[in-house]
């Protein structure tokens, strides 16, 4: 309770992988929703419409991308245990074999479905006579879409778009001002464009015709938008977003792991500092957030790389000479910070799943020898076979 990177509460379990969300994710779009709730552009917004975007397809979006991430590790040979839903995104736990095409295509897998929902959404709004928006700028709430069979532009119930009635002739503002005056001088108080209703049936009367777009193609072009956009920024080439993983497996391919690691961290300091710049000059609180994350991380791996393997590429975990040593004993001890202790914590737990994961697995794999042994390797199961490619693959990567 004492490190706030810690609170996650487990929410389920499917597919053999545990679904945890953060509490900082609930304060986040806590903020998210309320921010946008006391923004003046959306008054007339409906606040269930901005907490399903905000709040429930953001979830699902982000929950199906990662889900991307572990059926892509798995598809590589290894395997997936957890994801944590947090304020900055989505982290998948994944163990994939120590290869450039296994990182690149389990990376890989996560914007491949954000690209799958996107075509699904385009192909609904394709087939109700739509075509698509992929502005990333665009307003969701205001929703605009061009109907290629009459040619009008159709928007949602909180935008306006008037034709003369079965054209797609557009009034100009005169006549439209001189028809309202004329409708409140016969018909009293002039209905306000968000209800829907009694909107048409005035413009009905002044022989006009409000074209709404129906309420699934709004929505699906609103998924769409969505999840373009996170797709878009997952694929900026900054560690420790997606964009910047794939940079560092194709440099790995080039070169090797070291440089992959060093060339994506650079990068995304470059682009830390770039969205530091913008938050300051936008006064934007998550850019920041952003910011010092891509910093942090970038820090931590070339940090991580250094103690793994030593500036020149030797192990100096044990230490550079015994004196260094017994002056390190006496030295006093400074307490690491908090990032660093959740950082150490993370990783001393993903090392413990790690651990009981392979006794799991030599204890599976010495039963299943011993059913080979008793009965032959007909008996096996499909499941059973591909777990034996999978583990004998992962020992002969790391022999």
């Amino acid at each position: 309770m004492r490190d706030p990177m810690s609170w996650a509460v487990p929410l389920f379990r499917v597919f053999g992988i545990h679904i945890k969300i953060h509490i900082f994710f609930f304060i986040i779009v806590l903020g998210l929703f309320l921010r946008q709730m006391t923004l003046l552009q959306y008054d007339n917004v409906w606040w269930v419409d901005i907490f399903l975007l905000t709040v429930v397809v953001l979830f699902g979006s982000v929950l199906l991308h990662e889900f991307g991430h572990c059926f892509g590790a798995r598809h590589v040979g290894g395997d997936a245990s957890e994801i944590l839903i947090w304020p900055l995104g989505g982290l998948a736990y994944t163990d994939i074999p120590h290869r450039w095409k296994a990182l690149f295509f389990t990376v890989a897998a996560g914007p491949a479905v954000n690209v799958l929902i996107g075509v699904v959404c385009i192909l609904v709004i394709v087939a109700s006579g739509f075509l698509p928006n992929l502005n990333p700028l665009s307003d969701p709430y205001f929703t605009k879409m061009t109907n290629y069979r009459d040619g009008r532009v159709y928007t949602s119930r909180y935008s306006t778009q008037v034709y003369k009635a079965g054209t797609a002739e557009k009034p100009t503002a005169e006549e439209v001002s001189a028809r309202w005056r004329d409708y409140e001088q016969k018909y009293g108080a002039v209905p306000k464009y968000t209800d829907t209703a009694a909107y048409a049936d005035a413009m009905k009367r002044m022989n006009l015709e409000r074209t709404l777009a129906p309420t699934a193609v709004v929505w699906a072009q609103r998924i769409l938008w969505l999840n373009w956009l996170l797709f878009l920024f997952n694929m900026i080439p900054a560690y420790p977003l997606d964009g910047g993983q794939l940079l560092q497996a194709l440099v790995w391919a080039r070169t090797d792991h070291r440089r992959g690691i060093v060339v994506a961290a650079y990068t995304g300091f470059a682009f830390a500092i770039v969205f530091l710049i913008i938050s300051i000059a936008a006064n934007e609180a998550l850019f920041l957030g952003l910011a010092l994350f891509m910093l942090y991380s970038c820090s931590m791996r070339l940090t991580q790389l250094e103690t793994d393997e030593g500036p020149f590429g030797y192990d100096f975990s044990a230490g550079y000479t015994s004196l260094e040593k017994d002056d390190e004993e006496t030295r006093p001890v400074k307490r690491p910070g908090l990032l660093k202790r959740w950082w150490e914590a993370r990783k001393a737990r993903r090392i413990a799943r790690e651990i009981e994961q392979r006794q799991q697995e030599e204890a599976r794999v010495d039963q299943l020898l011993d059913k080979i042994a008793r009965l032959g390797k007909a008996s096996l199961t499909d499941e059973e076979r591909r777990f034996l490619e999978r583990v004998s693959a992962r020992k002969r990567n790391t022999s």
